[in-house]
């Protein structure tokens, strides 16, 4: 158990967004959490301080926001008071991750996205205390091994990059987070395949998982390198090095 604690008092207003990640940052090294769960929790506090400086108080009246975190039972936990509006969380509808984007109400995205990068996420009112959110991170974790191989083969373009993400997304509903796409049997890369490819890596890191390419043959590999898509995704010469890099937080 770690007896440590830090606590940060700001005015809720967006100016103290750096502030609260820096905060929260420093945390997450001193407890040794590797690049992935610093990433998640740094997401998952910014909307959680977020939708308290948006909604809980008036712009032109804004109060404190209190953000405190300390180590307990090998979590990092993480608590944000407030004593603005009261936050009911059952009265916001989870979103519809299926409509097309233009269809989507505004709304639901943070809390959806704070349930799903942390280990658990809890809501309190009290008339004194006021709001209380807790969110907890577990600091240890077993050295991962399931990463799923999955080849790709021919062309993946506007006519079969559909598919491609049917067969990947079925992956990952089974339970997949860390996914390796070996494209030494792809002889072409269109900008769908592109998209396609961005979606799922997207996808995966609002798990909490990642993706990494293997093996691109040189003129799929320009096509990554012209569109700037290199420095998005993590490309390995052979799949052997790929695997290798899962859970390291190497590109």
């Amino acid at each position: 158990m770690c007896e440590r604690m830090e606590t940060l008092t700001l005015t809720a207003n967006l100016d103290a967004l750096a502030q609260i990640t820096a905060f929260i940052t420093a945390a997450a090294e001193q407890l040794g959490l590797d690049e992935r769960a610093t990433w998640q929790v740094q997401l998952a506090v910014d909307e959680a301080a977020t939708n308290i400086i948006q909604y809980a108080y008036d712009s032109e009246n804004p109060g404190n926001i209190v953000v405190e975190w300390y180590c307990e039972d090998d979590c990092l936990v993480i608590r944000l008071c407030d004593h603005g509006r009261r936050f009911d969380p059952q009265a916001v509808e989870p979103p519809n991750l299926e409509l097309p984007l233009e269809e989507r109400q505004v709304g639901g995205l943070g809390i959806y996205l704070m349930t799903r990068l942390m280990d658990a996420v809890r809501f309190d009112f009290d008339p004194e205390a006021g709001n209380l959110l807790t969110l907890v991170k577990q600091l240890t974790s077993e050295t991962q091994t399931d990463v799923t191989l999955l080849p790709l083969h021919g062309r993946i373009d506007a006519v079969t990059s559909p598919r491609m993400s049917a067969e990947v997304r079925t992956r990952i509903d089974d339970g997949a987070r860390y996914l390796l796409l070996d494209l030494s049997d792809v002889p072409f890369m269109s900008s769908s395949g592109l998209r396609a490819l961005l979606l799922i890596r997207k996808d995966l890191m609002t798990l909490g998982g990642e993706v990494r390419l293997a093996a691109l043959q040189p003129q799929v590999l320009e096509v990554f390198d012209i569109t700037g898509f290199a420095q998005v995704f993590a490309i390995h010469a052979t799949v052997e090095e790929a695997q290798d890099a899962f859970g390291q937080g190497r590109a």
